[in-house]
């Protein structure tokens, strides 16, 4: 009997709803600044969305790794296990899918969505896992441009960090800073909606689609 897939979608949510929490807070905090002797700044504020951005997306990072290791050991979702590729075996032991996976290197990326659907269509045949993540894949592209930006400064980061904005949000932001578009307002979005907001509700509902 194969053994079902965890609900990590259930781990993936908690960390975004205390990522979402902390910018919160902040906010409520910057409110109030010249209170109290409150210090904190707008910039302030524009980095701890960076910060909590990047926690999110670390941890969707870790939620791909952990549902797909188990998918090579045969784990079922509520459409049963994924098809393997001719001449494949589901294997035994997560720790025997992780060496499998790596093929003697010492990690594997989970940013790049284009990079993880091939690693899909490298071990299973017209996966829902596949499948769930192409249906995405322009969005979770830019999701991972806004992540590739906080965490490199590199000219190249900056470019396609305009590139994201400007097709999420219709346009780019000062220095190309990831905190200022995170917390800017979607344009027509009722109720009024921050990009983080919108970026954490999408990626958690595809997190739900992988794991039911």
């Amino acid at each position: 009997m194969p053994r079902r897939l965890p609900r990590f979608d259930a781990d993936f949510s908690a960390q975004i709803v205390a990522s979402l929490a902390l910018v919160q807070r902040l906010e409520a905090a910057l409110a109030l600044r010249g209170q109290n002797g409150l210090l904190i700044t707008l910039t302030d504020v524009e980095l701890a969305y960076e910060l909590a951005y990047l926690r999110v997306f670390v941890a969707w990072e870790s939620f791909l790794e952990e549902a797909f290791l188990r998918l090579m050991c045969g784990y079922e979702h509520s459409a049963g296990q994924e098809p393997l590729l001719p001449g494949s075996a589901y294997h035994s032991k997560i720790s025997d899918a992780e060496a499998a996976l790596l093929n003697g290197r010492q990690y594997v990326l989970w940013h790049n969505v284009s990079s993880v659907i091939g690693r899909a269509a490298g071990n299973f045949r017209n996966s829902r896992f596949e499948n769930i993540l192409a249906s995405a894949q322009q969005r979770l592209a830019h999701f991972g441009a806004i992540r590739h930006r906080i965490a490199h400064e590199q000219k190249d980061g900056a470019q396609k960090f305009n590139a994201a904005t400007m097709a999420l949000a219709g346009k780019r932001y000062r220095a190309a800073r990831p905190g200022r578009f995170l917390r800017d307002a979607q344009a027509n979005a009722i109720p009024q909606t921050r990009w983080m907001s919108q970026v954490c509700a999408e990626l958690e509902a595809l997190a739900q689609q992988i794991c039911i």
